[in-house]
């Protein structure tokens, strides 16, 4: 479904309804740029000031319409006023999580083909910015919002990438097995440390998440949960935590005093996006202090073993980064600023529900709906201008 709607795009998501999109993908006509012709037109305000002010009140809109699990990317442009950058985008994006909006990302859309330019007293301008915002609970928790970085990872052409010297250990151990390895991981690490002479040597801060930091001290294996705990699992848990807390007449708070913690019961007594599970050593005491006698959960709890950790490539690719090279693209109609394909394709790909909505809320020549349309992605694209309707349906044929 592509769905097309001409007029001020305020005006017309004001018509959407609550937490309908799924994704927003757009780029406004940037401040003082080119004259579309239509009253209603934005770009042309008098100050940037102004133009900043629009821009946040339909950043207002945006929040309102995405649902909570919903991802915007916003592609704004700069402009030179008295010589000077007038950090336009910047701004913008500051004034914007300022609002409601979490900045996940400041992608870099480097253009190889970029506009040449006759200036000769500063650099030629090669790139745009393209934020990735997310919505903002207000709370000390975020939204689970959708991605799926793996569906744009870079392939490796090389076959024995993820080949790795400790292929010869298991990714996990038994609590009966971890005892029959520990000598032979001591023996790796030994000679791992006496092989190794670089600047890590003797290290143990200032090593933050280097791959060759972590792995200069050879390999470890940490004790985790066996059982993988799903959202739905996690919330049956705490219900079950909650019923005994109830008949018990126990607060958090008093739970807490007894393990001689602060604040972290009480996350184990809720039901919304703040809660949380207990630790695998509270497990057990907590049971004690609600006087749990059902063993319903404790293999899920309990049941340990050893984790791997590795350090290893992503079997789908290597994650592609915040710099994003992508040539600009050219339309047969009269469109002067025509967003290449393959930014919405790439983000609806990778951060987009597939049975969701994406909105391009300045939609131009329907770049969005062409992304969507190939993807088998419902679009709704707003635009001001009613001859960029005819430019849509032809490019969408």
């Amino acid at each position: 479904m592509i769905d097309i709607r001409i007029g001020d795009c305020l005006d017309e998501m004001k018509l959407l309804n609550d937490k309908s999109i799924d994704c927003i993908i757009t780029s406004p006509p940037y401040w003082s740029q080119r004259d579309y012709d239509s009253e209603k037109q934005w770009g042309n305000e008098k100050t940037i000031e102004e133009y900043i002010h629009k821009i946040l009140l339909w950043g207002v809109e945006c929040k309102r319409v995405l649902k909570d699990e919903g991802t915007m990317f916003l592609n704004i442009g700069d402009k030179y006023t008295k010589k000077g950058l007038s950090m336009i985008p910047e701004r913008i994006a500051i004034k914007l999580t300022e609002n409601g909006w979490i900045l996940r990302n400041t992608i870099i859309w480097y253009k190889p083909n970029h506009m040449p330019t006759s200036v000769k007293d500063r650099l030629c301008n090669t790139y745009e910015y393209i934020y990735f915002f997310i919505k903002s609970s207000g709370k000390y928790f975020n939204y689970d919002y959708y991605s799926n970085i793996d569906n744009i990872r870079i392939k490796s052409k090389d076959e024995n990438t993820n080949k790795t010297e400790l292929s010869e250990f298991p990714n996990t151990l038994s609590i009966e097995e971890y005892p029959k390895w520990k000598n032979k991981i001591e023996e790796h690490n030994k000679k791992k440390e006496e092989k190794y002479s670089g600047k890590f040597k003797n290290q143990k801060i200032n090593m933050g998440q280097s791959p060759g930091a972590r792995s200069s001290n050879g390999i470890s294996y940490s004790l985790q949960r066996k059982h993988k705990i799903d959202k739905d699992l996690s919330l049956e848990i705490n219900k079950f935590i909650i019923s005994y807390a109830r008949n018990n007449k126990i607060s958090g708070k008093e739970i807490d005093d007894i393990l001689g913690y602060k604040d972290t019961a009480s996350h184990w007594l809720r039901t919304d996006k703040g809660r949380s599970l207990p630790k695998i050593d509270d497990w057990l005491s907590l049971k004690e202090i609600l006087q749990i006698d059902d063993e319903k959960y404790d293999n899920i709890m309990l049941e340990t073993h050893y984790v791997l950790q590795d350090i290893k490539n992503n079997p789908n690719g290597k994650n592609p980064g915040d710099m994003w090279t992508i040539n600009t693209e050219k339309c047969k109609e009269s469109h002067y600023a025509v967003f290449p394909v393959e930014i919405p394709r790439r983000i609806l790909t990778a951060f987009c529900n597939p049975k969701g909505i994406v909105l391009d809320t300045f939609a131009g020549s329907g770049t969005t709906g062409l992304a969507a349309k190939e993807l088998n992605i419902n679009c709704i694209m707003i635009d001001c201008n009613p001859e960029f309707k005819d430019i849509m349906i032809k490019r969408l044929k």
